[in-house]
């Protein structure tokens, strides 16, 4: 008979977060129907591509639950209900000369790259317009110190481009507004941890 292994203690301060993206890219995008990430720590699949460096004030993860409360004839709170439910991820782009990006911030079909030549740069030309942004698979991927973090969004679409500034005392960004939209089993989004902490 095997003995009970012992508990590994684990001090609070270790559960705390100050997430930083990996090298790899915070920010990862593939079409839908590639294999989704299950954990935090497992390398994506190869169709997930990098957007590049994120601007440094991050992810920012909204959940909308708006609520309606409910009173009895005599004015008591009976119950509180949920409207409806919608998450939404922000950042900022950094990395404007950089066609994923530029596929992702105006669509695939929109963008277009002329490689370099003996007179040119490498060229990217983007048609801005009124068609839908591409639905695809968008993973968040952070660390901080041994740990490991995971934001997987099995349909998401950028549904809002934030205002674009061109000034010299700044560097431009694209701001995305993502809205996600539930699976086949009714989850708009995954959040998977790994402490770092092996046996």
């Amino acid at each position: 008979m095997t003995s009970p292994t012992a508990p590994v203690i684990v001090s609070e301060v270790n559960e705390i977060v100050a997430p930083s993206p990996k090298v790899t890219g915070g920010v990862r995008v593939a079409p839908l129907g590639t294999p989704l990430p299950l954990d935090a720590v497992t390398p994506l699949d190869d169709a997930f591509i990098s957007l590049g460096r994120v601007a440094d004030d991050g992810i920012d993860k909204t959940e909308d639950r708006p609520k309606s409360d409910k009173f009895d004839w005599g004015g008591s709170l009976i119950a509180t209900l949920q409207d409806h439910f919608m998450l939404t991820l922000k950042f900022r782009l950094l990395q404007l000369v950089n066609a994923d990006v530029q596929r992702a911030v105006h669509g695939t079909e929109n963008v277009e790259v002329i490689e370099a030549t003996a007179s040119t740069g490498t060229q990217i030309s983007s048609k801005i317009n009124a068609k839908l942004l591409d639905q695809g698979i968008y993973v968040i991927d952070a660390y901080y110190m041994k740990m490991s973090g995971r934001l997987v969004l099995p349909i998401a679409r950028p549904v809002m481009v934030g205002p674009l500034k061109w000034v010299h005392k700044d560097l431009a960004t694209y701001e995305l507004t993502v809205q996600a939209f539930p699976d086949n089993e009714n989850n708009t989004a995954y959040e998977y941890w790994d402490d770092g902490v092996t046996l």
